[in-house]
């Protein structure tokens, strides 16, 4: 008797940068809708606000300011960001969502980033014995929203951005 499966595999990505990738992109849109200026306390890491920005200003150009302070795992992932705007200027509800969402950008600059790869292949049962095929398909997508999401919150969100194209999930996943 044969039995074909469809499996797929979630496993870590290491290796990747999909996260990355979404942050910065969501940040240059960000910073280019509205009017900020951004210091960093810490030289070892980039200012990405000020190199994703298409505009040119100055610390003295605001009357505002919020600092983030941003930890990760290891001592040497810290940044103090001091981000400079004018309160005059964010004035509807859209403007001040994308300075709180600049903010958690900035608050996540070490943590928040879940990539993942998937792997899709056939598993053949034929009289008792299991036979998989090469992965015949590659995926990639990644989790920001939540530090350390659980098995089923990565598997929902395969779900939601691929659809539930396989019969079985197998999850290799180090937290």
């Amino acid at each position: 008797m044969e039995n074909l499966k469809t499996i797929i595999r979630i496993s870590n990505d290491f290796l990747g940068n999909t996260s990355d990738t979404f942050k910065v992109e969501d940040i240059n849109y960000l910073v280019n809708e509205i009017n900020v200026f951004c210091e960093t306390k810490n030289r070892n890491f980039r200012n990405i606000i000020e190199e994703e920005k298409r505009y040119h200003s100055e610390k003295e150009d605001y009357k505002n300011k919020i600092i983030v302070n941003a930890k990760g795992y290891s001592q040497g992932d810290w940044q103090d960001y001091i981000l400079y705007y004018n309160k005059e200027e964010i004035k509807t509800p859209k403007d001040k969502s994308y300075l709180e969402d600049i903010v958690r950008h900035l608050e996540r600059s070490f943590t928040h980033q879940n990539d993942y790869i998937v792997e899709k292949f056939e598993r053949t049962e034929i009289n008792g014995k299991i036979f998989d095929s090469d992965p015949h398909d590659y995926t990639f997508f990644c989790i920001n929203n939540t530090e350390f999401p659980e098995d089923k919150e990565i598997i929902d969100e395969y779900i939601s951005i691929y659809g539930k194209d396989f019969n079985q999930c197998i999850m290799n996943i180090n937290n």
